[in-house]
């Protein structure tokens, strides 16, 4: 949500009247309660996540590399908004994976121009951020995955990181997720 002098006079204005109401009316207030648990359960119930690689797998790909003749995408996200709601990660169209917080996923790719889309699992496609990498043989990104909350949806920012050093860095502790079955 932005911090519009509309937005925050319509939060206080939400805040006093839900303490007025809640005051008067427990009851009511309770009541409220179901619907939003019941939308955070349908949240977290979409998430499919990917299966989680192995230790060793996941060490050799935290070294960010990639194999001869070939470029390395890496998408991680760590943080904690929106940490438990699953990321849909599409690459080229092909390769998919989905992923919470404190995960990445490493995709080997021909040298080229690439697009990378991202999704929360439990949002519209309008929400879908697209971002593209040019990426030259031996060449590896890291896009780290933001997500900037609005009042009802969040939409995913990608911070590129092309060092090295900086990568390892950020890659270290955070587990290796594969992706989705049949894809690269």
């Amino acid at each position: 949500m932005k911090n519009s002098p509309r937005n925050i006079a319509l939060l206080i204005g939400a805040i006093i009247v839900g303490l007025i109401l809640g005051f008067q009316y427990p009851m009511f207030g309770l009541l409220m309660l179901i619907p939003v648990i019941g939308f955070v359960v349908f949240v977290l119930m979409r998430n499919k996540g990917g299966t989680e690689a192995d230790e060793a797998t996941a060490a050799q790909a935290r070294q960010f590399t990639a194999s001869e003749g070939m470029a390395a995408i890496y998408v991680m996200r760590k943080g904690f908004v929106a940490g438990q709601q699953g990321l849909n990660i599409t690459i080229d169209g092909g390769m998919t994976s989905q992923f919470r917080t404190g995960r990445f996923v490493k995709a080997e790719v021909a040298p080229g121009e690439h697009s990378v889309e991202a999704q929360m699992a439990s949002q519209t496609k309008g929400t879908a951020t697209s971002h593209s990498v040019s990426l030259a043989a031996g060449e590896c990104v890291l896009l780290d995955a933001k997500i900037n909350m609005g009042a009802l949806q969040g939409s995913v920012e990608f911070l590129e990181t092309r060092d090295a050093g900086e990568a390892r860095g950020k890659l270290a502790g955070l587990k290796l997720v594969e992706w989705s079955e049949g894809e690269g």
